[in-house]
């Protein structure tokens, strides 16, 4: 009978600590999953912020070299309508684009349009569906047309160009 009494004591005292130890273990558990959640997100929201500073920079670094905040006076020139570079078939651009320019004028030159049209079309037909499809395509397109068009006519000087209207045909 005291052999039972001890054995049924021990088995008492075994319990409480396992159940202790168990709660320990979830609690650590509980603890880094906690700390590694909270990291996870401090670092997404450090990366948002950064991807949100660079696309900021872009954009002004954009604004500055094209010159916007120096522009007199805005020329729209005629459409543009293209064969595109594609070669498995057929694809056409219809593009309308304003020009930019750093000084006021009563009426453009005709030979400065002119100019300018050529340099921007010279551009234009080397690209395919796929370049000027995407945002970042167009964009790239718009910066070689205005370094073309600053190569193409030095007075007035262009400043920037908009594209006021844009139509891939498939």
């Amino acid at each position: 009978m005291a052999d039972e009494n001890i054995e049924e004591q021990v088995a008492e005292d075994a319990a409480p600590k396992k159940s202790k130890k168990l709660l320990f273990i979830i609690l650590i558990g509980v603890v880094l999953m906690a700390g590694g959640a909270g990291g996870f997100f401090y670092w997404r929201h450090r990366a948002a912020q950064k991807q949100a500073a660079a696309t900021a920079e872009a954009q002004k670094k954009e604004k500055h070299e094209g010159g916007e905040e120096e522009v007199a006076e805005v020329i729209e020139l005629l459409p543009f309508i293209v064969n595109l570079a594609d070669r498995e078939e057929p694809k056409y651009l219809r593009m309308t684009i304003s020009l930019g320019i750093g000084e006021s004028s009563e009426k453009p030159d005709p030979l400065f349009t002119t100019k300018i049209r050529n340099a921007i079309l010279a551009v234009v037909t080397t690209k395919t569906a796929d370049d000027v499809l995407t945002v970042k395509g167009k964009t790239e397109l718009r910066k070689e047309m205005l370094e073309a068009a600053q190569g193409a006519a030095h007075k007035p000087e262009v400043k920037a160009i908009y594209i006021t209207d844009f139509i891939v045909q498939m």
